[in-house]
């Protein structure tokens, strides 16, 4: 009798402990995710370069976002939206957030309508969180002249900014795309006007670290719309259409009969040092077109410069400020072949490629000099670092999105014409950035 009122005992301690256990599991739920609108917390954004641009041209974007008392968790989304007359330039790219360490703190996704940016547990417990995102859009519609761009901002407001969108006037175009086998497949638009071009001749120039794969596809072609093309089936044939030789540097590509609407050129090189493709490394091709001449004289010439990387400039970093009450060390372009349609890479002359080619120059300097830790964290002049519940001040990080074969025209908008670099601009805050422009993530196109 005694051994079974110890047996009964120990069976109710054991379902004593069990109901414990279910119950204290039962009365801490996991804390819901939460759906942040971005436009809820967005203080400015604006357009930063043009005013002008062409259909296929990258429009950058730039939003600051303050959170102010409001937590970052878990599984907690950010959703901002592009204005409704821009849309996404890579739609479907996903990348990770960084923080200054390297520590991944979010993950976001572009898509044709904007942004949302998942974020992990490793800020948890930090406040005073603030983002700064820098998105490549393109101009949605077809039709040209002066556009307003308008930012829905919190309590209400609104930001607007203006931009020029005008006819693309260039006859040649040429853009690179990599390709999971090693190889870069090469698109060039000839006669994008579809102008009468009589004895027409496309020399081709490959940049280092590439080699001519002989063969190519030469197709007629015609716009369906102001950004995008279709190749015709079939295709033109060698020898009767047109003649190509091939060079160790190149191509020279001559066509029989005079020339008068959209001609599509694909070709390919193989890239011959490997550890450049997730590098970020440029890789660059030159395109001259000389078209009329004859008997009259001067021929006709216009030139393209095509590049490509493996680096989407998607990218992001961020941080918060510690409590004082948290313990020290809690912390497409898709092509399958001829006859599909395809989308336009846009044109850059070579004043725009120098221009832009500068601004990413300093875009650069200011992510590394960015990426130091403040020497004299005395003179932040953020309102986080002046905040007294900051325990201490994260240096300014931010990114932006800035792929290879962005074209960048004119000059800044005249509202943002005192924009200056982004580094310095905050301190102690949540910096996050996309297409997106900090660590740098390698994509390919």
């Amino acid at each position: 009798m005694k051994l079974n009122s110890k047996v009964w005992r120990l069976l109710v301690g054991l379902f004593s402990l069990v109901f414990l256990l279910v119950v204290s599991q039962t009365g801490t739920p996991a804390q819901a995710a939460t759906n942040y609108n971005g436009a809820d917390f967005t203080t400015s954004a604006s357009v930063t370069n043009g005013p002008d641009f062409k259909h296929a041209d990258t429009i950058d974007i730039e939003y600051n976002l303050n959170f102010g008392s409001t937590p970052i968790h878990n599984g907690d989304t950010i959703t901002l939206n592009f204005p409704e007359n821009l849309k996404g330039k890579t739609p479907g790219d996903t990348f990770k957030v960084y923080d200054q360490d390297g520590t991944v703190i979010g993950e976001a996704v572009v898509s044709d309508k904007g942004v949302v940016i998942t974020m992990n547990d490793a800020l948890e417990g930090k406040t005073n969180d603030k983002l700064t995102l820098n998105l490549m859009t393109k101009y949605r519609y077809e039709d040209t002249g002066e556009k307003d761009v308008i930012f829905p901002l919190e309590n209400g407001g609104n930001s607007t900014s203006q931009i020029n969108i005008v006819a693309n006037e260039a006859n040649l175009s040429k853009k690179g795309t990599l390709q999971e086998d090693g190889t870069i497949k090469w698109t060039i638009l000839v006669d994008r006007r579809e102008i009468e071009m009589k004895n027409l001749d496309i020399k081709d120039t490959i940049g280092a670290n590439q080699e001519m794969i002989h063969g190519m596809t030469v197709s007629n072609g015609h716009w369906e719309n102001t950004t995008t093309f279709q190749r015709e089936k079939p295709a033109m044939t060698e020898g009767k259409d047109y003649n190509v030789t091939y060079n160790n540097d190149g191509f020279d590509l001559s066509f029989n009969d005079t020339v008068n609407n959209l001609v599509v050129v694909d070709y390919y090189t193989k890239v011959t040092d490997p550890s450049l493709i997730d590098s970020g490394y440029k890789f660059r091709n030159n395109a001259l077109m000389t078209w009329g001449g004859g008997t009259s004289g001067t021929k006709n010439s216009e030139e393209a410069n095509g590049k490509v990387s493996s680096s989407k400039g998607n990218s992001g970093s961020g941080s918060g400020d510690t409590n004082e009450t948290e313990e020290p060390g809690i912390d497409t372009d898709e092509d399958t072949g001829t006859g599909t349609t395809d989308t336009d890479g846009g044109t850059e002359t070579d004043e725009e490629e120098a221009a832009r080619e500068e601004e990413e120059a300093k875009e650069e300097a200011a992510k590394e000099a960015a990426k130091k830790p403040a020497t004299k964290p005395a003179k932040a002049k953020s309102s986080a670092a002046k905040s007294k519940t900051a325990k201490h001040t994260v240096a300014p990080v931010t990114a932006t999105e800035n792929p290879g074969a962005t074209t960048k025209t004119n000059t800044k908008l005249p509202q943002t014409s005192d924009h200056q670099s982004l580094t310095g601009i905050i301190g102690g805050t949540l910096v996050l950035a996309t297409l997106g422009l900090g660590a740098v993530i390698r994509r390919h196109f």
